[in-house]
């Protein structure tokens, strides 16, 4: 990435011209980055788009980085290259493959399944057979990711997982640091100190993994691993990494026991996208594990809907530093602490 940038002031005078790419890449960046004036990420793609089509091709470097960042809606320039009013160029449409698969490779399946409908267009050789054995394999390839892309709603959580790791990291600085809290929480092992909505996907994990080990077992299937989740795994947060893995071994869970009954292929497996079309499938299941299985599947999905959402909110509310929503959250966690007389020393 550029560093050795004009100030604002030089960078206004030298797009004057309109022939230099390189002028308008550096007031895109110092718009980007807000330096020397308000950040303004509109301006910045505007300016970003105009290098780019003069030729500079250091451009499509921010270009990427401002749909990872959501600070650019991908979905939305979809929309507009995309619509069936208009054509769109060979060039453009491997620039956006491009885009996607730097997006798939850093993990950034939330922005992946916002793009879901533009699949047949941006990938016309998708195949999901090939999509499922690759993800039964643990194959990495862009087929088996846009079907597990595909298996979640808008799922805004798994953007920039590393970088929602490191802030909540620094969020719960005051609870991870006190050791001794740590340890006792360890040794009791004890749920209560859970929220609610922790108890609720743990329970539903563990409703999951005995159907599951139930319906391998009947019919002779090797199963695939799921993490085994603890209390501590969950204390004093749950990483928005550890959300992202249980949902794809859930996944791959659901994919290795599909030919055990047709309904799962032909329908529980057609509208993935929709809770409640799942549920009425899971009414028509004769055998009681494979319908605790799917029960148990859309429950942990919500779940994690549900805890992808506070979380979320909490790390907008840290990066905007509104307190008010991080200290009931925290003033919960210590309510619980003190219910359980375990010892703490946060305030």
């Amino acid at each position: 990435m550029i560093t050795n940038l004009p100030t604002y002031d030089e960078a206004r005078k030298a797009i004057r011209g309109g022939k230099d790419p390189m002028a308008f890449l550096h007031l895109g960046i110092i718009y980007a980055n807000g330096i020397g004036i308000t950040q303004n990420h509109a301006l910045a793609n505007y300016f970003f788009d105009k290098a780019a089509a003069l030729g500079c091709e250091d451009a499509y470097d921010y270009i990427i980085k401002e749909y990872e960042t959501c600070a650019r809606d991908l979905a939305n320039s979809l929309e507009k290259d995309l619509s069936e009013s208009s054509s769109v160029s060979a060039v453009k449409l491997n620039r956006y493959r491009s885009i996607a698969e730097t997006i798939r490779t850093k993990k950034n399946y939330g922005l992946l399944s916002r793009i879901r409908k533009f699949i047949p267009q941006l990938y016309p050789d998708y195949n999901q057979e090939k999509a499922t054995t690759d993800i039964l394999n643990d194959c990495d390839s862009m087929d088996a990711d846009i079907y597990y892309s595909q298996s979640t709603c808008d799922n805004r959580s798994e953007i920039d997982i590393k970088l929602q790791d490191r802030l909540l990291e620094q969020l719960y600085a005051p609870v991870t640091q006190d050791r001794s809290l740590l340890r006792d929480i360890k040794e009791r092992n004890d749920v209560d100190v859970l929220s609610q909505e922790t108890i609720e996907l743990l329970q539903a994990i563990f409703n999951y993994t005995n159907a599951y080990d139930a319906i391998c077992r009947e019919n002779g299937i090797n199963p695939k691993e799921i993490m085994t989740v603890k209390t501590m795994d969950l204390m004093p947060y749950i990483k928005v990494s550890t959300f992202f893995l249980l949902r794809k071994q859930v996944f791959r869970c659901l994919l290795s026991i599909k030919d055990v009954d047709p309904l799962i292929s032909e329908e529980f497996l057609t509208c993935l996208d929709s809770d409640e079309q799942l549920l009425n499938v899971c009414e028509k299941i004769k055998d009681q594990d494979l319908q605790l299985f799917l029960i148990s599947f859309v429950e942990i999905n919500i779940d994690l809907d549900t805890l992808e959402i506070e979380t979320f909110g909490l790390l907008n509310a840290y990066r905007n530093k509104n307190m008010v929503p991080l200290a009931n959250y925290l003033n919960a966690y210590i309510e619980r602490l003190t219910c359980r007389n375990i010892d703490h020393h946060l305030p």
